[in-house]
């Protein structure tokens, strides 16, 4: 801004434009500006309805196939992948089988010591002791058969979620499990009832020819579990994982042993050998354990304290029953759940 001459009072005055020269050249960065104004946009799509544009959400990878000579390793792998939801469902069955069988368990311990100091006589005139075995009795065996049908169910909800990719925790397994209890019994009577007249049936043939053989029955059991349960070898699964009646159960059950025989021969097998398992674990344990109390010289007639410690053994082995028939059942039903999540026909 400067003065002019004859200006008012020195006021100054604005300059007028400056001369073309005095601008600072346009740069070569500066975009022109016709070549940058807004081309015309499409017009706004319809609020309410949904772009044609939005990426339709992927499908979790479907797990390969395995062959059956690699099945059981998998089975195994899969068990490991899911050990910490295992661990804490089998925790879960054994404060089951602690509650219910624990009772009748202690009760006959004391029983053995009471019936020191009686004689046999004076111990059945004693009321009510009948009463109260039996009691225990019906207990423990109620206790037993939830653990069993809870067992498969959360073990079955478990490894099949870990195989489709959406983990399922012991909570939630439990929840499915009381949701579908009733219908894994009703599946596990469809299963039964062919296998055990099979069995019987075998069993009669193999007596009349051979006498009574421990070892043939034995083998005999397993071949017959492998041959007439291998078409039902998945109702469980299609229970818990497909969320179907028994009876459509059976129905994909026998379309899954179309496609995979060997392999549901295989599982068919894997769960006999299960439930083997568990009889000889309990009976391997009961042998340790009266080893340990013998060594010890701990009895019926030891002091306070040598009862103390036989009433906690009795509490640890009873809880370790229940870990060991959910252990078993889970590694039975490994192979079954991965079949079913990956198999094409369902």
């Amino acid at each position: 801004m400067t003065d002019r001459p004859g200006s008012a009072d020195g006021e100054p005055e604005a300059d007028p434009d400056p001369p073309a020269s005095d601008v600072a050249p346009a740069s070569d960065d500066a975009p022109d500006a016709q070549t940058t104004a807004p081309e015309p946009s499409d017009p706004a799509p319809d609020a309410g309805a949904a772009p044609d544009s939005a990426p339709a959400p992927e499908p979790p990878p479907v797990p390969s196939v395995e062959s059956t000579r690699r099945l059981l390793g998998a089975s195994f792998d899969l068990l490991t992948r899911t050990s910490d939801d295992m661990r804490r469902a089998s925790f879960y069955i054994g404060l089951i089988v602690l509650g219910t069988v624990g009772p009748l368990a202690i009760a006959s311990f004391g029983i053995e010591v009471v019936s020191i100091h009686h004689t046999r006589r004076e111990m059945e005139d004693l009321v009510g002791l009948g009463v109260v075995e039996g009691f225990l009795g019906l207990l423990a065996a109620l206790g037993l058969f939830v653990a069993s049908v809870e067992s498969q169910a959360m073990a079955a909800s478990i490894l099949g979620g870990q195989v489709s990719l959406r983990p399922v925790t012991t909570r939630a397994a439990l929840a499915r499990s009381r949701m579908v209890f009733w219908r894994v019994v009703v599946g596990a009577i469809v299963v039964g009832i062919p296998v055990a007249i099979a069995q019987a049936i075998v069993d009669a043939i193999f007596v009349a020819a051979f006498g009574p053989q421990t070892d043939l029955s034995f083998v005999s059991s397993v071949l017959v579990a492998a041959l007439v349960g291998a078409p039902l070898a998945y109702v469980l699964a299609g229970i818990v994982l497909g969320d179907v009646p028994p009876v459509e159960a059976a129905r994909r059950s026998f379309r899954v042993f179309g496609a995979r025989k060997v392999a549901a021969v295989l599982v068919a097998v894997f769960q006999s050998i299960a439930i083997l398992l568990v009889l000889l674990g309990v009976s391997a344990g009961l042998d340790v354990a009266l080893r340990i109390l013998d060594a010890l010289g701990l009895g019926t007639d030891s002091g306070p304290a040598g009862l103390i410690l036989i009433v906690i053994g009795i509490v640890v082995g009873v809880f370790a029953l229940g870990t060991l028939v959910y252990t078993a059942l889970a590694i039975s039903l490994a192979s079954i759940a991965r079949e079913s999540v990956i198999s094409p026909v369902g």
